[in-house]
């Protein structure tokens, strides 16, 4: 663990962690209110919650094939472009089929990041001390998780709107690409 923290890869790594966290856990609070602001009823509101459920699960099994086409890195940055797209259907979205479709392309995204994120860890890293290095990097996660949908909230009541909210999560999700797309060439230069 203390050499991975001196390592650059880890802290450009946590800095994409930080960026998503929010970004990944926003819609499990918010997609469901803001389909009840559009006059969707309560059922088909929540149920956009367990559709992210069900492209997370599709996203972890089907990324390995993707993983082993393109590499890890560069699947990671693909799933982060995907996720930040997705975010422009629920800003755009009208109506309950847009946000169903919305909801099971950010679970699809979403499952694939958690999915590689361990495996990711392992190639640049080693087995070693896998947990610990996984373990530290996951509390850049836990602030953006835990913060991310309060503050997310706090935006929507003084705007009375989720564009903002949706806005920053676009935002992050660059942040998060150009990390990502810098452990990438840092990769790439030490194999």
């Amino acid at each position: 663990l203390r050499q991975a923290l001196r390592d650059p890869a880890f802290w450009w790594l946590y800095l994409v962690t930080v960026a998503c966290g929010p970004t990944m856990f926003i819609p499990f609070a918010h997609v469901s209110a803001a389909a009840r602001d559009m006059g969707i009823n309560d059922t088909q509101a929540v149920g956009l919650v367990g559709m992210i459920g069900i492209g997370s699960l599709v996203g972890r099994f089907a990324i390995g094939a993707l993983a082993d086409r393109f590499g890890r890195s560069m699947t990671l940055v693909l799933m982060q472009v995907s996720m930040a797209a997705s975010y422009l259907l629920w800003l755009g979205a009208g109506g309950y089929a847009a946000l169903l479709v919305f909801a099971l392309w950010f679970g699809l995204s979403y499952g694939g990041i958690v999915s590689l994120l361990p495996a990711l860890c392992m190639d640049l890293f080693g087995a070693r001390a896998v947990a610990g290095i996984i373990g530290s990097l996951y509390s850049g996660a836990a602030l953006g998780n835990l913060l991310g949908p309060v503050i997310a909230g706090a935006v929507f009541d003084r705007s009375g709107g989720y564009g903002l909210v949706i806005g920053g999560c676009i935002a992050l999700s660059m942040v998060s690409i150009w990390g990502s797309t810098r452990l990438l060439h840092m990769r790439q230069d030490r194999y």
